[in-house]
């Protein structure tokens, strides 16, 4: 039985990912912010045998504390750890960047990482993996993208960081940049677009279930890069 932690598993990708692990067998221990939206993922799902689900704000490390000692409770050891849960902040140039919307992007994008992380690692065995959902933000000069992009730029850096620690102890450590998917954070960034013109988050699924079973060296890869 392989196990996953998964943070932001309520909607976009992250609820694709639980989706589809589950089919395949996997126990899945996953986290939204809000109650109500783990309640309705486990009913859309008809409440699954091996999912788990605990409220958790990420970018709070007592509270991500308490999702992984939860998550470690019902699952045991960790194979994957898939780092989803983020938030987009406002798209505006710096000088008017709004500095509250600038501290929780950062919490949770950047601080949540590193706290669930940190707190996995004890219980990731030889062979495990980790991956870092990122952003083409986060890779190339993103005017107005604020503090979405400064986060994805340090979920670039922090994955790299970390792929060298853990060189030893061969686990892989990805920073994956999904690309356009037809998700409401993309939305609402681009409100104009036809989300119809876009892939489904079902796609970014397959490329990362391809790039966990083939491991390649750890690294920043694209959506359909390998």
């Amino acid at each position: 039985m392989k196990r996953a932690i998964l943070t932001g598993g309520s909607k976009g990708i992250g609820k694709a990912i639980v989706e589809k692990l589950i089919k395949e067998g996997w126990e899945v221990c996953t986290c939204s912010r809000r109650e109500e939206d783990l309640l309705k993922l486990k009913e859309e799902l008809r409440n699954p045998k091996g999912l788990y689900l605990k409220a958790c704000d990420v970018g709070n490390k007592n509270s991500a504390k308490d999702f992984v000692s939860f998550c470690v409770e019902k699952l045991g050891n960790i194979d994957l750890l898939v780092n989803n849960a983020s938030i987009l902040g406002e798209r505006l140039p710096i000088e008017e960047y709004p500095e509250e919307v600038w501290e929780e992007v950062i919490r949770i994008n950047i601080k949540g990482v590193f706290y669930i992380t940190k707190y996995a690692l004890p219980y990731m065995a030889e062979g495990s993996m980790i991956v870092n959902m990122s952003s083409g933000a986060g890779k190339r000069p993103a005017p107005y993208w604020g503090a979405y992009a400064v986060s994805k730029f340090g979920v670039e850096g922090f994955s790299l960081l970390l792929a060298e620690e853990l060189r030893g102890r061969n686990i892989k450590v990805y920073a994956l940049n999904p690309g356009a998917t037809r998700t409401k954070m993309r939305a609402k960034a681009y409100p104009q677009e036809d989300p119809s013109t876009l892939k489904p988050p079902e796609k970014v699924v397959e490329f990362l279930l391809k790039l966990i079973s083939h491991r390649p060296p750890s690294g920043s890869y694209d959506y359909n890069n390998l």
